[in-house]
Parts: C-alpha cells; structure tokens; sequence
C-alpha cells in the first residue's frame, strides 16, 4: 500500500507543480509536468489504484490534464511559428505610436527614455 500513495502522491505533487507553473506564464515546463504528472496517473490506475471509483476518478483528472497540456502545446506551437519583426534603424516602433521613446533603434533617442 505504500508505493500506492508514493506514486499518487508523485503524481498530485507533479500536477500541483504544472499548476503553479501554468499560472505564472511557464507555459513550457507546465507542459511538461502536467505530462509526467498523467504518467503516474495511469501507472496508478493501471497497476495500483483500488476500486473503479477511484479509477474513475483519477482518469477524469488524467483528461483534465491532458486537455490543458494540448492547448498549451497548440499556444507554444504556434508562438513559435510567430518570429517577432526586427524594428529597422530609424524607424519608429509600435511603441512609438503611442508615446514611448523607449524602443527606438538609435542611442540619442534611447537617453530620452520616458521611463529615465
């Protein structure tokens, strides 16, 4: 019975992990503990859970993960298809357009920094 609640506890713990992540933007490594966490999951199930209501219910966690963990792939996938546009010399920034000295691309510009 211990190894049971090592692995779910592994699992909870991984998943709880994702969590956090998810929440403060990391959306790569979340991806990658919420697919961990469904991995201990279903070796939970598979091999250790007790009861089909427990399964059940640990499968239905499984889904809920593994629903965010495809939109954060499909998010990260296409933010990455998405090269940013180089601002070129000289030439003002959206940035620019609404007030900000901040981003333009020569040094005497920069030293009038709004934020400076």
């Amino acid at each position: 019975m211990a190894s049971t609640s090592t692995n779910l506890q592994k699992a909870i713990d991984l998943a709880s992990k994702a969590a956090q992540e998810d929440k403060a933007g990391n959306y790569e490594e979340a991806l990658q503990l919420y697919q961990h966490a469904v991995q201990y999951f279903l070796h939970v199930v598979k091999y250790e859970a007790q009861g089909d209501k427990a399964k059940q219910s640990i499968r239905a966690k499984c889904t809920e993960y593994l629903d965010r963990a495809e939109k954060l792939k499909e998010y990260l996938k296409k933010k990455e298809k998405k090269p940013q546009k180089p601002v070129k010399e000289g030439q003002p920034s959206p940035a620019d357009e609404k007030g900000c000295h901040c981003y333009r691309a020569t040094k005497c510009e920069m030293e009038r920094c709004c934020w400076s």
